[in-house]
C-alpha cells in the first residue's frame, strides 16, 4: 500500500507550483505541511470506505497522475480545526492556478489541492490517462525601477499640485508675506508636499535673515 506525501512524487509542473504555494503560504504566516501526495489504488478504496474520498479509484492522486496534494496545518491538535486557515489557503492555491477542494459542493474537501486544466479534465478522464497539460509556473507580477520610478514621480507629482488645507491659512500667509516660501519656478507653494533637506536649509536660512 503506497500513501506519500513527498513532493518530488507529483508531477514536475505541480512539484514546482506546490513548493510556489507552500512558500507563499510561509511568508504569510500560514504554516502548512504537505500530508499527501500520490497513493496506490488499495489506500484509495481504504480511504473510500472511511469516508475520505468519493471514488474508490485514485484519479489525480494516482502515481501515474501526480496532479494532486493534501495539507494541513502544522499545529499539532489543530491540523484540521481551523476552517479560516483552510479558505486563506485555499485563495492561494486558486491563485497559483490549482482548483481548491474547498470549493466543491457535493464532497467538500478543504485540505484538498489539484491541477485539472482549470476544470477542463476530470477524476474520469485522468484514470482514463488523459492528463491535463502541464501547469504553467506561478510568476507574481514584478514591477520594474522604471515603472516604480515613475508611478513615485506621479504621485509627488499630484502632492505638489494639491490644495493646501483651510486650517493652515494664516501661517502660509505669515510664510508668504515674510519670504519663507515663495514656491517654484512656476509658482506652486507645494505644501503638501515632503520636505527635503536641500529645502529644509533653505527656509532655515530665510528665517535666519527675515
Amino acid at each position: 500500500m503506497l500513501a506519500s506525501r513527498n513532493i518530488d512524487d507529483l508531477r514536475a509542473d505541480v512539484a514546482e507550483n506546490c513548493r510556489i504555494l507552500l512558500a507563499r503560504c510561509a511568508d504569510r504566516g500560514l504554516p502548512v505541511l504537505v500530508t499527501q501526495t500520490v497513493r496506490d489504488a488499495e489506500y484509495q478504496r481504504r480511504c473510500y470506505e472511511d469516508g475520505y474520498a468519493s471514488t474508490p479509484v485514485p484519479s489525480f492522486h494516482s502515481v501515474e497522475a501526480g496532479l494532486a496534494f493534501d495539507v494541513c496545518k502544522n499545529i499539532r491538535g489543530h491540523e484540521y480545526d481551523d476552517a479560516n486557515f483552510f479558505a486563506r489557503v485555499g485563495a492561494i492555491g486558486k491563485e497559483i492556478g490549482f482548483s481548491w477542494g474547498g470549493d466543491w459542493r457535493s464532497f467538500p474537501d478543504r485540505p484538498h489541492f489539484q491541477w485539472d486544466g482549470h476544470g477542463a479534465f476530470t477524476g474520469a478522464m485522468v484514470r482514463a490517462g488523459h492528463y491535463p497539460p502541464t501547469m504553467p509556473r506561478y510568476e507574481e507580477d514584478e514591477m520594474t525601477q522604471q515603472q516604480f520610478n515613475t508611478m513615485l514621480e506621479n504621485y509627488l507629482r499630484s502632492l505638489a499640485d494639491a490644495e493646501p488645507s483651510a486650517w493652515s491659512a494664516q501661517a502660509r500667509a505669515w510664510a508668504e508675506e515674510n519670504g519663507i516660501v515663495t514656491g517654484d519656478e512656476a509658482g506652486r507653494k507645494q505644501y503638501k508636499s515632503f520636505l527635503t533637506r536641500e529645502q529644509l536649509v533653505v527656509i532655515l536660512q530665510r528665517l535666519q535673515t527675515s
